[in-house]
C-alpha cells in the first residue's frame, strides 16, 4: 500500500495520516467501496470545512474535517494499490479534487475573515496563498515522483504528465476529461518546478536522497492541511494563509537552492 519500498522509506512529515489510512484500507479492501468513492468523500469533507470557515463558526469542527480530508486523501491511492489496480483515472481525479478543495478552503477563510471585519484585500491574500500552496506541493510532488522512480516505487504518477495513458481497467472517456482538467490546473507548475531544478541543480542528474525527501515533505499537502486545521481550531485560520505566503515560501526557496549541494 506504500509508494516506496520499505528499504527506501523516509520520514514523511506530510504523511502523518498513513496509519489511519492503512487501518481504513484493511477494512475496505474486500468491499465494494472504490478509491473514487473515497476521493468523493474527502472532497465533501473539505467543502464542508470550507463552508464552516466561510461562516466563521465551528473552527474546531472545521479543523477536524480538514484532518479527515487529509486521512481520506491518503487512503484512496492506498486502496487502489492494495487491490493491485492503480488507476490513472484515480490519479487525476484525486489531484483535480485536491485543487477544488484548496480553492474552497482558501477563499472560505477569506470570506469568514471579511465577515469579521477584514478588508476586501483578504481575497488577494487568499489568492496569493493558494498559488503559493500549489507551487509548494508541486515541489514536493516533483521530487517524490522522481524518488519513487529511482527506488522502484509506485509509478502511477509521472514527473511530466503529458499523456493520458490508461490502465486496462480505466475508463478512457473519464480519463480524457480528468487529464485535461489536470493539465489546465497543474501543467505550468510542473514545468516551472522542473525548470527551476535544472537551473539550480545543473544539467547533471543529482540523486534525491531520503534526507532531502524528509526535508521537502514539509511542503506536502498533508502538512499544509495540518497547519490549516490547527489555525482553524484556535480561531485564527487567516494565520494559515500568511504562513503559506511567507514562511513556507521562504522554506521552499531554501530547499530549491539546496539542490546545488544535495
Amino acid at each position: 500500500m506504500d509508494k516506496v519500498p520499505t528499504t527506501d522509506s523516509f520520514l514523511d512529515f506530510s504523511d502523518y495520516a498513513r496509519p489511519a489510512a492503512r487501518w481504513l484500507v484493511r477494512r475496505l479492501l474486500n468491499t465494494r467501496v472504490s478509491p473514487n468513492h473515497i476521493t468523493l468523500a474527502f472532497t465533501l469533507a473539505g467543502l464542508a470545512a470550507a463552508a464552516l470557515l466561510a461562516s466563521n463558526r465551528w473552527g474546531v469542527l472545521a479543523g477536524l474535517l480538514v484532518l479527515i480530508k487529509s486521512g481520506l486523501d491518503a487512503a484512496d491511492g492506498a486502496l487502489a494499490r492494495g487491490r493491485g489496480r492503480p488507476s490513472r483515472v484515480g490519479r487525476f481525479f484525486d489531484s483535480d479534487m485536491d485543487f477544488v478543495v484548496n480553492v474552497a478552503l482558501c477563499f472560505g477563510i477569506a470570506a469568514g475573515a471579511q465577515a469579521s471585519g477584514a478588508d476586501v484585500t483578504v481575497y488577494l491574500l487568499a489568492l496569493a496563498s493558494l498559488v503559493s500552496a500549489l507551487l509548494q506541493v508541486s515541489i514536493f510532488n516533483h521530487y517524490y515522483v522522481r524518488y519513487r522512480a529511482e527506488v522502484g516505487g509506485d509509478r502511477t504518477s509521472q514527473v511530466s504528465e503529458t499523456a493520458a495513458t490508461p490502465y486496462a481497467w480505466d475508463n478512457p472517456t473519464a480519463l480524457r476529461w480528468l487529464f485535461a482538467a489536470y493539465r489546465a490546473i497543474y501543467s505550468w507548475q510542473d514545468s516551472l518546478v522542473a525548470w527551476l531544478d535544472r537551473l539550480i541543480a545543473g544539467r547533471a542528474t543529482r540523486p534525491i536522497t531520503p534526507a532531502y525527501m524528509t526535508a521537502v515533505s514539509v511542503l506536502g499537502l498533508g502538512t499544509q492541511l495540518l497547519v490549516l486545521a490547527l489555525c482553524a481550531a484556535v480561531g485564527r485560520p487567516v494565520w494559515a494563509l500568511w504562513l503559506f505566503v511567507t514562511l513556507f515560501n521562504l522554506y521552499a526557496m531554501g530547499l530549491l537552492l539546496a539542490r546545488r549541494w544535495a
